[in-house]
């Protein structure tokens, strides 16, 4: 009779542990896609403040806004409202990549 164990933790214990480790790397990697997306929102709400700024300045203005000068602001603001339209839309893709990669986690393990 041999008195040797064999060492279950070294090679059975790292099973799980892989797919949770994968999973982990997978949400990391579109939680920093994420923060770019929500970096994107944030310089299209600085360019709307900026057009607020202007807006406030032509209100004090000696003379009347031109129609040319109205445009262009709307113009501007149509494009910083597409920044910030792209942005939540990328932000919303990540979210469900990462409910897809949580998936694996919460679904209970059967067999091997």
């Amino acid at each position: 009779m041999s008195d040797y164990t064999p060492p279950v933790g070294n090679y059975m214990s790292g099973w799980g542990n892989n797919q949770a480790k994968e999973t982990a790397s997978k949400i990391d990697h579109i939680a920093d896609k994420a923060k770019f997306g929500i970096e994107i929102l944030g310089t299209g709400l600085i360019g709307i403040d900026a057009l607020e700024k202007e807006l406030i300045e032509m209100s004090n203005a000696q003379y009347a806004p031109s129609q040319e000068q109205i445009r262009a602001i709307a113009h501007r603001l149509d494009a910083h409202q597409k920044q910030l339209q792209q942005g939540l839309d990328r932000i919303k893709e990540m979210m469900i990549d990462i409910d897809k990669a949580t998936d694996s986690i919460q679904r209970p393990r059967t067999g091997w």
